[in-house]
């Protein structure tokens, strides 16, 4: 990938002399400090629900997503503000947030960002001998695009603003996009391990569903590392593109409802090796750029 590698950025900026305490701390390890308020509040939020699905927690079984909700907006998004402003002040806050509402590149771009995932999981899904169906399609597509909507204003956009605006940016910035992407995996998928226990699974299911996750996170990453350069940096692109894979992926979605076979596992995760080769192929024929 040496071809694609960006100039790294000038380093964060380091507390002032004399400034102790937690701030001083999360300015010296930015990332550090995020992870270790992050990861296990993160935990413990989302085991809540996992262990109400077992019977451990009295009330019987409760819905994941507000959990994953006040994990995002209540814990995830202030603290990678406050760590953001300890370590870059201010104008790294605004520099954040500028990119979180980045929405001006091509047109090719925010096509990629849109459609890249979900027409070529539907393109390897026929390759692989599955049908497609276009039964009822406006209203399919109709709901698809509200759901797409919600998800990116309510969660997507400030899950990768942590995700991607901070924590693969910075690492980005020192490992270069490879590393970045798998270390940011490790993280992302980490903190969504207790949303397995929340399953009526096996201990060898368990161990496919933690392996799938994380070669998930690995390309996925990935392929947010390249689009981040091909839409200059923009947050917002990669929080729809993270949507986008979530609607190609899912069971019940709208490419689950395009294809027959069940859940498009399989095509979904072939169709972001796809993208990420194209996308690659097209960043190895422009300038080195920096992301951020």
């Amino acid at each position: 990938m040496s071809a694609i590698e960006h100039t790294p950025a000038p380093p964060p900026p380091r507390a002032a002399a004399g400034t102790r305490g937690l701030r001083a701390r999360a300015a010296r390890r930015p990332l550090t400090a995020l992870l270790a308020v992050t990861l296990p509040l993160g935990w413990a939020l989302l085991a809540v629900p996992a262990l109400a699905f077992h019977g451990i927690v009295p009330g019987g079984p409760l819905p994941m997503e507000p959990f994953v909700l006040a994990l995002t907006l209540l814990v995830m998004l202030p603290t990678v503000l406050w760590v953001t402003a300890a370590a870059d002040g201010r104008a790294g806050v605004r520099a954040l947030l500028a990119r979180v509402f980045r929405w001006r590149f091509g047109v090719g771009q925010w096509v990629a960002v849109l459609l890249a995932l979900p027409v070529t999981t539907l393109a390897v899904g026929a390759a692989l001998g599955r049908s497609v169906t276009a039964a009822d399609l406006p209203s399919l597509l109709g709901g698809a695009v509200v759901d797409l909507v919600v998800a990116v204003v309510v969660i997507n956009l400030w899950e990768e603003t942590v995700w991607a605006g901070f924590v693969q940016t910075r690492l980005e910035h020192r490992h270069g996009l490879v590393v970045a992407a798998a270390l940011t995996a490790l993280a992302f998928g980490g903190i969504h391990l207790p949303m397995l226990l929340a399953t009526d699974v096996t201990a060898s299911g368990l161990l496919g569903a933690v392996a799938y996750l994380l070669l998930a996170a690995v390309l996925v990453r990935l392929v947010v590392g390249l689009f981040l350069r091909l839409t200059a940096g923009s947050v917002l692109a990669v929080a729809v593109l993270h949507a986008t894979w979530n609607a190609s992926s899912g069971e019940g979605d709208v490419v689950d409802e395009l294809l027959s076979g069940g859940q498009p596992v399989l095509p979904a995760v072939l169709a972001v090796v796809l993208v990420a080769a194209v996308a690659a192929a097209l960043l190895a024929r422009r300038r080195p750029a920096t992301v951020g």
